[in-house]
């Protein structure tokens, strides 16, 4: 029996590195939001692509960004639109349902978005 814990412990190990990659990353922040359309009430649209990028539009203009996440966190920066450039956006997603509100580390909170796709 002693020998038998450890070599399953092993095993598991060995089957979680032939794991493909995309199952690897789906224990972070953004992975219940990657494919999926992140839509406001007032029309803003984020999309958080597998490869680390963000699209979507805001205001009329186009989102292009980048994000990182960690298993609670997800951080971002934009290229476009110019009021979004310069800074980084770091918040906690808290879904309900099919609705997410992005909690900030202000403590301030995105408007809802309805998670479509």
């Amino acid at each position: 029996m002693k020998l038998l814990v450890p070599t399953l412990a092993a095993a598991a190990l060995a089957l979680a590195a032939c794991a493909p990659e995309e199952e690897m990353m789906m224990s972070d922040a953004a992975a219940p939001y990657v494919g999926k359309q992140l839509v406001s009430d007032d029309g803003t649209v984020f999309l958080f692509g597998a490869d680390g990028t963000v699209g979507g539009t805001i205001r009329g203009e186009a989102i292009m960004g980048s994000y990182s996440a960690t298993a609670k966190e997800i951080c971002s920066t934009y290229s476009a639109p110019d009021f979004l450039t310069g800074r980084e956006y770091c918040s906690t997603p808290v879904q309900n349902g099919n609705t997410v509100v992005f909690n900030r580390r202000d403590g301030s909170s995105s408007q809802p978005y309805e998670i479509k796709g």
